[in-house]
Parts: C-alpha cells; sequence; structure tokens
C-alpha cells in the first residue's frame, strides 16, 4: 500500500500543480489562449446558431440564471467548450492513473457546469421568497390605491433586493412600456426563471389582468400572499431544525470524545499500574 502511494505521488503532484495552473489561466489567462477559445466558441456559434439543441442550451442557462453564476460573458457555446476542456483535462490526468478510470472522470467533470446550474438556481428561488412576498403587498397596496396593473407592475423592481429579481423586474418595467402589451412582457419574465413561485406570481397577474373585479383581485393576491408566507415559514423552521440537530450531534460527538478520552486515560493508568 505505501509503495503504492509512493509510486502515484508523482502523480497526483502534477495534478494539483495542474489544476493550480489552470486556476491561474482561468483568472489571467494569456491573450494567446483567450484568443483560441473564443475562435473555438465563434466556430460552435457560426455552426450551431440555427440549431435546436443550441437553443435549448440558452433556455437552460437563461431560465437557470448562468449569468448571475458564470459570469455575464458566459455563452452556449463557452459552456459548451467549457464542457470540452474539463472532459479532455480530467480525461488526460485521470488516465495517467487508471485508464478505465479516465473515462467517468472526464464525464463527471464535464457534466460539473450543467449539474451546478440547477442547485443554485434553486437557492435562488430560496432567497427570492421573502423579495415576492414584498411584491405581493405591495401590489395589494397599489390596487387598493386605484393604480393601473401596468403601472405597478412597471415599477415593481424598486422594491426588490434581489439583484435577478430585479433586473427581471426591470425588464418587465421596460417591456411593459415599450411594447404596450403586458401578455408578452410577462411571457419574457417568466422565462427567465425556473420557479414555481414565479409561475404563480405570472398566473396570478394574467388572472387580474382579464379580471376586471377589484375584490376578487385582492382575493386572489391575499391567498397568493398566505402560500408564500406559508413557505417562507417552513423553509426557516426547516433550516432551524437542521441547525438545531447540527448542533445537537456537536455536543453528542464532544461527550463521546470525552466519554473515550477517559476510558482510555484510565485503561493506560490501569496498564502502568499493573506493569
Amino acid at each position: 500500500m505505501r509503495g503504492m502511494v509512493i509510486k502515484n505521488l508523482p502523480v497526483v503532484a502534477s495534478m494539483l500543480f495542474g489544476f493550480y495552473i489552470l486556476a491561474l489561466l482561468v483568472r489571467h489567462p494569456p491573450a494567446r489562449i483567450v484568443s483560441g477559445t473564443r475562435e473555438f466558441a465563434n466556430l460552435i456559434k457560426e455552426r450551431g446558431q440555427n440549431k435546436p439543441f443550441i437553443v435549448k442550451i440558452r433556455r437552460f442557462m437563461e431560465k437557470n440564471g448562468a449569468v448571475y453564476h458564470y459570469g455575464k460573458k458566459i455563452t452556449a457555446e463557452k459552456l459548451l467548450v467549457l464542457t470540452i476542456v474539463l472532459f479532455a483535462v480530467l480525461f488526460i490526468v485521470i488516465s495517467k492513473i487508471s485508464l478505465y478510470l479516465s473515462v467517468p472522470a472526464g464525464i463527471a467533470a464535464a457534466s460539473l457546469p450543467w449539474i451546478m446550474l440547477p442547485v443554485l438556481n434553486r437557492s435562488d428561488n430560496d432567497k427570492m421568497l421573502q423579495d415576492l412576498q414584498v411584491v405581493y403587498h405591495s401590489l395589494t397596496l397599489q390596487i387598493k390605491a386605484g393604480v393601473h396593473m401596468s403601472e405597478s407592475l412597471s415599477e415593481m423592481y424598486e422594491c426588490v433586493s434581489d439583484i435577478r429579481l430585479r433586473d427581471a423586474f426591470a425588464a418587465l418595467g421596460s417591456d411593459i412600456i415599450l411594447k404596450a402589451d403586458v401578455f408578452s412582457a410577462l411571457e419574457a419574465f417568466q422565462a427567465k426563471f425556473d420557479n414555481k413561485y414565479i409561475d404563480s406570481f405570472c398566473i396570478t397577474v394574467l388572472q387580474l389582468t382579464e379580471s376586471g373585479k377589484a375584490t376578487d383581485l385582492l382575493m386572489d393576491i391575499s391567498n397568493q400572499m398566505r402560500d408564500v408566507e406559508k413557505i417562507v415559514l417552513d423553509k426557516k423552521k426547516g433550516k432551524l431544525d437542521r441547525s438545531l440537530t447540527f448542533y445537537q450531534l456537536g455536543m453528542l460527538v464532544c461527550v463521546l470524545a470525552v466519554a473515550l478520552f477517559a476510558c482510555i486515560s484510565y485503561m493506560m493508568r490501569a496498564a502502568m499500574n499493573i506493569g
């Protein structure tokens, strides 16, 4: 076992050094590498401009907020290039250790950017809940004050703190003002998220737009508000429960560690006394 570790030590060291170099290249990429990567991405872009899979990738990235997690310069073509590079790097590095593991390792590395986006998006969705509460409250107050729905939506970004949701509401307001079409503006707004709470919000607003009865509108909004508030409270309660469980486990581990230390100390003293 020890001989195997010593034998593979240069390979592990070269892997770590390679990842360090890759990190440096990502932070401070040389002009030649940037130019080559850009040309490769442009080649993919030219060949796949109207391809269905490129369109699907763009929709996937937009719904999961790729520009907010991977940077504003990320595109579908660059994400594909990143996938190929990750696969190639891990395949080459792991093949030095085991050829059988190189393909699974390459696939796992290439899948990482695609797996992380939905995970990060779910985190965004949880963060947006409190802002949606504020949006529903603000919408209720403005409808009671007699403000038109279109005007309310065009100014809704002012009461939102989350950057991604704020940008989407700002774009929604611009689309409503420029196009004077709430339906198409809401459709574009909804396409920016993979979020069931946003879907419910858009459905509610469409119902409010089609219905002319203020009482029904306020009732629908209050129902949505209660649902969102319940979800927020449930998530806070779940987070608190997990924290308490973690602290209890930590205390239990500490108690067990102290008890184990006391037992070992007693056994060592008993052995010394016998000796």
